[in-house]
C-alpha cells in the first residue's frame, strides 16, 4: 500500500494523485518505464511539479475513474474547465445637457438673425426704390418740392389707393361734396407755394398729369369691374388710361431737364389729356 509523501493520505493502485492534497502518487516500475519514455517532452531530471490542492477533487481522482496505463501530467497544468466568454461593456458616453441647450439656442438665434436680415432687406430695398436721398435733376426745381410731388405721384400709383377709388366712387365715409380731384389739385398747389419758378411750374403740371391719368385708370378699372351689365362700357377706357398712366409716369421719372418736361406736356396735348383734365 502507498501512501502520499505530503500528507500521508493511504493511496489506492492505480491512482496518479493524491486526493486530499494533489501531490503526484509514487510510480511503480511499469510506470517508471513509461515516464522515461516520454523524458524529452518533460524535461529529463526535472522533478515532478506540485500541484497542491488544485486537483484534489479533479475526475479521475477516484480509484474507478483513472486508469492504470496512463501517465501523469508534464510541465504545467492547464486549466481545461470551461470558462465564460468575456463580455466587453463599452462606455456609454453621456449627454451633456447643457451642451445640447447651447446649441439649440445658437440654432433659434441663427434662425432669427436669418428672418431679420430677410426682412430687412426687403424692407431696405423698397425704401431705396422709393428714392429717399433723390435730388432734382433740374437746378431750378427745388429738391423738397421736386420730392413731393413725386411722392403724390407714387402714392395715386400704390396698389392700396385701390381702397381710396372704392370710397371715392361709392362715397362712403365721405361727404356728398367731396372732390377726390379738388383735394389732390389743392395739395400740388400748396407744394408749388406762393414763390415758385417757372421751372418748378412745368415740374408740377408734369406731375399733376401723370397723377390725373393714373386716377383716370384706376377709376376706369374699377367701373369695368363693377358697374354690372355695363361693365364693357368701360373697359375700354380703361386700357387707354393705362397706358397713358404707365407711359407718363417713365416719362417722368426719366425726365432730368426742361425739355424732357415739355415733352411730357406735349404727349398729354396729343393725347388730349390736358383738355380732360379741364
Amino acid at each position: 500500500m502507498a501512501y502520499c509523501s505530503k500528507c500521508g493520505r493511504e493511496l489506492r493502485p492505480g491512482l496518479k494523485f493524491c486526493t486530499g492534497c494533489g501531490t503526484p502518487a509514487p510510480m511503480d516500475d511499469e510506470q517508471t518505464q513509461q515516464q522515461s519514455d516520454f523524458s524529452g517532452f518533460s524535461g529529463q531530471g526535472e522533478s515532478a511539479p506540485d500541484f497542491g490542492d488544485a486537483f484534489a477533487d479533479a475526475p479521475g481522482s477516484g480509484g474507478s475513474t483513472g486508469s492504470a496505463g496512463q501517465n501523469p501530467p508534464q510541465g504545467d497544468p492547464v486549466d481545461t474547465r470551461p470558462t465564460a466568454p468575456t463580455i466587453v461593456i463599452a462606455p456609454i458616453e453621456k449627454k451633456d445637457g447643457k451642451k445640447i441647450a447651447k446649441t439649440v439656442v445658437k440654432t433659434v438665434i441663427g434662425c432669427i438673425l436669418v428672418v431679420v436680415l430677410i426682412i430687412g432687406g426687403v424692407w431696405a430695398t423698397a425704401w431705396m426704390m422709393s428714392n429717399p436721398f433723390r435730388s432734382s435733376p433740374v437746378e431750378e426745381v427745388n429738391n423738397e418740392k421736386y420730392t413731393r410731388m413725386l411722392a403724390l405721384v407714387e402714392d395715386v400709383r400704390n396698389p392700396n389707393f385701390d381702397e381710396v377709388i372704392d370710397d371715392l366712387l361709392t362715397q362712403k365715409g365721405k361727404a356728398e361734396n367731396y372732390s377726390f380731384l379738388e383735394e389732390y389739385t389743392n395739395k400740388f398747389n400748396e407744394i408749388l407755394g406762393e414763390e415758385y419758378t417757372d421751372e418748378e411750374k412745368l415740374f408740377c403740371d408734369c406731375c399733376y398729369f401723370v397723377w390725373y391719368t393714373e386716377y383716370q385708370a384706376k377709376r376706369y378699372e374699377w367701373l369695368s369691374k363693377n358697374s354690372g351689365l355695363l361693365n364693357a362700357l368701360y373697359v375700354g377706357k380703361a386700357n387707354t388710361y393705362r397706358g397713358y398712366a404707365d407711359t407718363l409716369y417713365d416719362m417722368l421719372c426719366e425726365a432730368d431737364s426742361v425739355t424732357d418736361m415739355n415733352n411730357i406736356k406735349a404727349y398729354c396735348a396729343d393725347h388730349e389729356i390736358i383738355s380732360d383734365n379741364k
